[in-house]
């Protein structure tokens, strides 16, 4: 069994952007650039769909959460947010350049995804805890169940069940999306003065090489925001995040 991630991402409140037709133009271009960039990962090429909103289709979908992020780092230093659903499932079509001539599992409950992030009313929301959070996985349930006690040592303590257990609610897809949702509320803390010296260190690779190139700036100050902004904790989370999301496709077509 095959399994993909659809990704459905739209842009918070863009009716409300300043030069919109200007951020409209970059992030095309951003997109073509994506295009080629990850075109190991793509299943075919990011899509426009309806109105601000795009559409990513993954061959390697344990990447959703880092694509996700990107295009949450590029629209960040624009001052502009985003929702986005991430569906893995099956495709039941065809692989098309043009994602809308697309259908399957992934597709359904990817939109579902996104209409749950994009509901107004939080306050009723059984899937996220913090409005702090736009982003939100969805999958065919997974759940980890404790095997017998003569089976068990303490490197196998669970196991995942292909379908859903009665007596069980600890199910991956909910360690995923508590994982994104702890990242998020982590993320919308960040300055834009971290923002900038997070952008310093990924380009330039040291501490050293930032002074270099910004001599006003000194180890301590790039040190202080770079922790105060969780930069590193954030990070580890997404490695963790991508890990189980591996871990959830392997199980799956397991079984």
């Amino acid at each position: 069994m095959k399994l993909f991630s659809v990704i459905n991402i739209d842009i918070v409140a863009s009716r409300n952007i300043k030069n919109r037709q200007i951020v409209q133009e970059e992030l095309i271009e951003y997109i073509k650039k994506l295009n080629i960039e990850l075109k190991d990962i793509l299943a075919t090429s990011i899509t426009f769909t309806l109105g601000d909103e795009w559409q990513i289709v993954l061959k390697q979908p344990s990447k959703s959460y880092y694509v996700v992020d990107k295009f949450q780092k590029f629209l960040k230093s624009k001052g502009i947010n985003i929702y986005a659903g991430i569906g893995i499932g099956t495709i039941s079509t065809s692989i098309y350049s043009d994602t809308r001539l697309m259908d399957g599992e992934c597709f359904l409950i990817g939109r579902e995804a996104l209409n749950i992030v994009k509901e107004k009313n939080r306050f009723y929301s059984k899937q996220l805890n913090s409005t702090k959070n736009n982003i939100y996985f969805s999958a065919k349930n997974m759940f980890f169940v404790k095997l017998p006690a003569e089976k068990s040592t303490i490197l196998e303590e669970v196991a995942i069940t292909r379908e859903q257990e009665e007596n069980y609610d600890l199910s991956i897809n909910k360690v995923i999306n508590t994982l994104i949702e702890n990242n998020e509320v982590l993320k919308s803390g960040i300055t834009s003065k971290q923002l900038e010296i997070i952008e310093l260190y990924e380009r330039l690779g040291s501490y050293n090489n930032i002074i270099k190139e910004n001599p006003g700036l000194s180890k301590a100050n790039i040190s202080q925001k770079i922790n105060a902004s969780n930069y590193f904790v954030i990070n580890n989370n997404n490695l963790i995040i991508e890990s189980m999301l591996d871990l959830y496709c392997n199980i799956r077509k397991g079984n």
